[in-house]
């Protein structure tokens, strides 16, 4: 089925090209299958506990309507954005079926979208079972719905989690200026990075040979990365040379493969970047 999902394309500031599959109609429908049904087992088991519960008058009967009809409406306007804010863009339907939503930019959920996107799935169910909904996700490029399109949202399939290992078992890349026994300058404290800041070296490091002028691209992203640390100088000019700055791009790489295999090497010399 994935194979068959349009691809969303995203080329960051330091051009590297992301790609991650858009989640089609298929997945979201056994998604949405999954959610209405446990939301049909809540609406069964509430009518089966009030069956049991005798109304002596028929203004407790018209409490216990208004009661039922109001829950309804509330799981109905609710269940989605509830499970999408505390699981990060996931329902139960989306988590079984591994789809997520994303802003259509790739960066997580967001407040604003979470709540847009939902206030219009109301629209997007007329006149019955999602039509409206059907209709826009098979005219829109990437199978948004109507929501989706409002709240500047989409809905990717979940990549499975990589570490820097399965990485570069999978696309290798040479290290050219670091050597696997050089110590690592304390002042590289990946723990200030991000997930996306790894990928975004590797990504780099992976694709450099085939980077027409290079050097630009290697430089701003040291300089990055190196403001992230608090060691970005900008009077000095040892990160401004190509040699330097991928130097610094290696060294945070052994830096990862260290720190999540602590015990296979002996702890850093100090020393001081650069």
């Amino acid at each position: 089925m994935s194979s068959l999902d349009p691809q969303l394309q995203i080329d960051t500031p330091e051009n590297v090209l992301l790609e991650t599959p858009v989640a089609g109609f298929g997945s979201r429908s056994l998604a949405a299958i999954v959610d209405y049904l446990l939301v049909g087992i809540t609406i069964f088991v509430l009518l089966w506990l009030l069956s049991d519960i005798p109304f002596d008058t028929p203004d407790d009967t018209y409490v216990a309507v208004a009661f039922v009809l109001l829950v309804i409406f509330a799981l109905f306007m609710f269940y989605h954005l509830i499970f999408e804010a505390i699981w990060n863009g996931q329902t139960p339907g989306k988590r079984l079926f591994k789809i997520r939503v994303v802003q259509a930019n790739g960066m997580p959920l967001t407040a604003s979208g979470l709540i847009v996107r939902n206030l219009v799935r109301l629209f997007d169910f007329l006149p019955a079972f999602y039509g409206v909904g059907m209709i826009v996700m098979f005219a829109s490029r990437h199978s948004q719905r109507l929501g989706d399109l409002a709240a500047g949202t989409l809905v990717v399939r979940e990549q499975p989690q990589e570490t820097v290992y399965t990485l570069r078992a999978a696309h290798h890349f040479d290290y050219l200026h670091v050597r696997p026994t050089d110590p690592i300058p304390d002042a590289i404290d990946v723990s200030r990075l991000t997930d996306q800041d790894r990928m975004m070296v590797l990504n780099y490091l992976q694709r450099r040979d085939s980077i027409s002028g290079r050097e630009p691209i290697a430089i701003d992203i040291t300089r990055k990365l190196a403001t992230k640390m608090d060691i970005w100088d900008p009077n000095s000019a040892q990160y401004l040379y190509l040699h330097r700055a991928e130097e610094f791009l290696e060294q945070i790489m052994r830096a990862y493969e260290r720190a999540e295999r602590p015990s296979d090497t002996p702890p850093p010399t100090p020393t001081i970047w650069p």
